[in-house]
């Protein structure tokens, strides 16, 4: 093997990033660039795949081979995740032929209600999850209903990370996790397509990419690709921990059954590693980054964009301190929210501001801010959205508990994981400790080591536990859980007493 080091990339929901690293796990270079959301409509939302996927990793790449002054032909291998269920169509030149229609996209509703009648009990029985719009396959029923110009054009109907992936290789493929999340077309018995489901539901076969275990060699990068992106022709690309959500907990040793995990990031995605395919609806469920074992996943819709939603638009005097004094908003607004009492006051956030994943599964669900008085400040609000979300992750924890599948602990990743108090709101509310690590790359370190494994560098999933050191741990508060379940039971009843109300301002807006 050529090659001593590896290269890991992984495109999120507001950010991209990318690493080399040596065979150690050491990070040599890391580089960042932020992008945003296309809301063009409401409920849907959209990505420039040109320019913010394949532009932004041809710029990183550059910058990343500067800082770490390696050689290219030095690089063994390269894997890339990335936000998932989506879909972004592309011609046979491997050029998109739309904008990105990414996960928190709500618009095929009727694409679920029509596969439910026509398939009921069978969408679940083959592809493992429910009929929601957060799944790749109902959007790409959307795309070749509404769009049907674009879609005869269409050759492959990729997803972030694979589209970057055709960009360096020419291939087009998908991760079987990816795939998993392209419900109701991929069973995940059998990791294969199923004809039944694709072609009952008029997509064309053809159109698929070919499935792969994550850290599978697909192809090399291309004499173009080397060219645009300083990268060295030949290097091997493998399909990928393409969920970058279940890339970053890999990232922290979620390897084995039983091992847990929870993404604090745009979403919240909270992870316990399955033995087997054995699948609660109310979980979204996906083949696991190593062969032969599954993910639960508690998916909440927009929370971490709920607290960037609200620092966008409450917190101006916050922002002003960190242009003049370079203190981040967040911190700024967490120690704000530290003065104010467990429970907010009273004061109750449901978070589903584009609708909601797991557990409800409502599309139409809306946010709400429940108990506000004038005696609620700023502060009250930020404070309570923290809790909001830590009840979200609750509800999920309660279908654990009862299913005997609750683990002792959880690892806290990602950015907003970098929060203490709000490590200790989820900590708290769920009776359930969490370890975290400060200095971690994520998703981009776990796909270089997927890379590693690949090319034969490795040989073992668990070695990259041999990576993970956690930094802080968060243990529950006795004093809290009288609060937090008198105010976990106001969350619940404030949901089911007015989803009916949040379905009709939905249909109005």
């Amino acid at each position: 093997m050529a090659g001593k080091y590896l290269m890991g990339y992984d495109v999120g929901t507001t950010g991209s990033k990318g690493v080399i690293i040596d065979q150690d796990g050491t990070v040599l270079a890391s580089k960042v660039m932020e992008h945003g959301v296309s809301v063009p409509r409401p409920a849907w939302a959209e990505q420039d795949a040109e320019e913010i996927y394949w532009g932004e990793f041809k710029i990183i790449a550059r910058q990343l081979l500067a800082e770490a002054r390696i050689d290219p032909k030095d690089i063994a291998g390269i894997g890339v995740s990335g936000l998932t269920p989506d879909i972004v169509p592309v011609d046979r030149e491997g050029n998109a032929i739309r904008p990105c229609i990414i996960y928190m996209d709500r618009r095929a509703v009727d694409e679920c209600q029509w596969t439910m009648e026509k398939f009921g009990d069978k969408v679940f029985e083959i592809s493992g999850n429910i009929a929601d719009p957060y799944f790749a396959g109902y959007k790409a029923m959307w795309f070749a209903r509404n769009e049907k110009d674009r879609y005869q054009q269409t050759w492959k109907m990729l997803n972030s990370h694979a589209f970057i992936i055709l960009k360096l290789t020419g291939e087009a493929v998908v991760d079987h996790g990816v795939a998993g999340l392209t419900a109701p077309f991929f069973d995940q018995k059998k990791l294969q397509w199923s004809e039944e489901m694709v072609e009952g539901c008029g997509i064309d076969m053809a159109k698929l990419p070919t499935p792969y275990a994550a850290h599978q060699v697909v192809g090399t990068v291309r004499r173009k690709a080397a060219e645009e992106t300083g990268l060295a022709e030949g290097t091997p690309v493998v399909a990928g921990g393409g969920v970058d959500a279940s890339a970053s907990a890999f990232s922290v040793g979620m390897v084995d059954p039983g091992d847990s995990a929870c993404m604090y990031g745009t979403t919240h995605c909270w992870q316990i590693v399955l033995p087997e395919p054995k699948f609660d609806h109310r979980f979204i469920n996906f083949p696991h980054i190593v062969p032969g074992t599954y993910v639960a996943l508690a998916g909440l819709g927009t929370s971490g964009a709920v607290i960037k939603w609200y620092r966008d638009n409450f917190a101006a005097l916050e922002k002003e301190v960190e242009a003049q004094r370079g203190i981040s908003a967040y911190k700024i607004l967490d120690l704000e929210a530290a003065n104010v009492p467990k429970g907010s006051d009273g004061l109750v956030l449901l978070p589903y501001f584009m609708g909601e994943r797991s557990p409800i599964w409502d599309p139409k669900a809306r946010g709400v801010f429940f108990g506000l008085s004038l005696y609620h400040t700023r502060a009250h609000m930020f404070r309570a959205i923290m809790e909001g979300i830590g009840f979200a992750l609750e509800h999920h924890a309660e279908i654990l508990r009862e299913q005997g599948l609750m683990p002792e602990r959880i690892v806290a990743v990602d950015a907003g994981a970098s929060s203490n108090i709000f490590r200790q709101i989820v900590t708290d509310i769920m009776n359930t400790p969490q370890d975290y690590m400060a200095k971690v790359a994520g998703a981009p370190v776990a796909n270089a080591f997927l890379a590693g494994m690949g090319v034969g560098i490795y040989k073992d999933f668990n070695q990259i536990k041999d990576w993970v050191e956690y930094d802080e741990s968060n243990e529950p508060d006795p004093k809290a859980q009288a609060v937090y379940r008198e105010l976990y039971q106001v969350y619940r009843n404030i949901y089911e007493k007015t989803k009916d109300d949040m379905h009709v301002l939905a249909d109005m807006g």
